[in-house]
């Protein structure tokens, strides 16, 4: 059966609301997924056109959120062990100057992330802590992305895929399926890594 709790990420009560309500269905929790993100774009996310607003909003969810989340699930876990998979993405890996909000919330994920694999490992929880960086995916946000600073968008479309070299873009369920793995036994041994589902655009 399917289960399921209204939250706010950013809020810290709901994070506790969450975790007791998770606990009361399941008992026990082992693995979470933080995977809440947002753009929000005002305008465009050039340096110069990026409000502390904007900044702060992009902040508030994509960054803190993760906090809280990875505060909250290590609290849930470090008696039994489970698996923490962070939603990242390739603006966190490379120079994001059209997204500079969104591509530094980022990069405080990946960084995150292996601060905390490296506290639990030490502490002998056994949670394990890995982030995803996905690329190009054919999502609603990634129709944002490319309805920046306006444009044929069909246009921009192909450009974007041009820079993939397997030539076509991921899913959803690529990236599932990357989380899947993580959570899964096959990973024990994987902790703190990075696993980029670009369709190989960051390697050229």
């Amino acid at each position: 059966s399917i289960s399921y709790c209204y939250q706010n990420v950013t809020a810290e009560k709901d994070w506790q609301k969450l975790i007791k309500f998770a606990r009361d269905q399941f008992k026990q929790i082992d693995i979470l997924v933080n995977n809440a993100g947002i753009l929000a774009t005002e305008t465009s996310q050039v340096l110069e056109d990026t409000s502390l607003k904007q900044w702060r909003t992009i902040q508030a969810v994509n960054s803190e959120g993760v906090f809280l989340g990875c505060k909250y699930g290590v609290e849930a876990m470090r008696e039994t062990g489970g698996s923490i998979i962070n939603l990242s993405s390739i603006a966190g890996l490379i120079g994001s100057p059209h997204l500079v909000a969104y591509g530094a919330s980022k990069g405080l994920v990946r960084q995150l992330t292996k601060s905390i694999a490296v506290h639990c490992g030490r502490e002998g929880y056994r949670i394990r802590c890995n982030s995803i960086h996905p690329g190009i995916i054919r999502t609603k946000m990634q129709d944002q992305v490319v309805a920046l600073n306006g444009g044929d968008t069909n246009e921009k479309w192909k450009d974007r895929i041009n820079m993939i070299p397997l030539a076509e873009a991921g899913t959803a369920e690529d990236i599932a399926n990357g989380a899947l793995f993580l959570a899964s036994d096959e990973a024990r041994h994987i902790t703190g890594a990075e696993l980029v589902i670009d369709g190989g655009m960051t390697i050229i």
